[in-house]
């Protein structure tokens, strides 16, 4: 079981990570918002796609990067909403794209480049740190 208060987990491989997010994914209640920080290529998207498979029993092969979108929606058991805010200029934009009300609804809610948003993020979100240590280990820390 992952504990959302957790020491540094070393993940070895793409895999390793995958199940980690997977473990997370099951353990999330409805109404969760989780926020990635990494930098590119750091595993967000990996970990991700196990949090989908865990929280809401979705193909992990169907999650992607929703870079040029903002968002991509994933139905399952649950609806997990996967953002990239990469490009976002402010917080305004994505007020203005009626993103933010995501946040407060049902499902599942996962979001990369979340400090964009930092100030707007509700009080219990889920902070997931993933650091490069060479290529193919991470160093995951997941917080709340």
């Amino acid at each position: 079981m992952v504990s959302l208060n957790s020491e540094v987990v070393i993940c070895r491989s793409p895999e390793e990570t995958e199940e980690l997010g997977f473990q997370l994914g099951k353990q999330l209640p409805n109404r969760s918002v989780v926020c990635f920080f990494g930098d590119l290529g750091a595993g967000k998207t990996t970990f991700i796609k196990g949090l989908a498979r865990g929280a809401g029993g979705i193909d992990p092969d169907e999650v992607n990067s929703p870079t040029f979108v903002y968002l991509n929606i994933y139905e399952g058991q649950l609806p997990i909403y996967h953002f990239d805010l990469y490009r976002l200029k402010d917080v305004q934009e994505f007020i203005r794209m009626g993103l933010d009300e995501y946040l407060n609804g049902e499902g599942i809610c996962c979001l990369e480049w979340s400090e964009r948003i930092e100030g707007h993020l509700p009080p219990k979100t889920i902070r997931v740190e993933i650091c490069h240590v060479d290529q193919s280990k991470r160093e995951v820390r997941i917080l709340q």
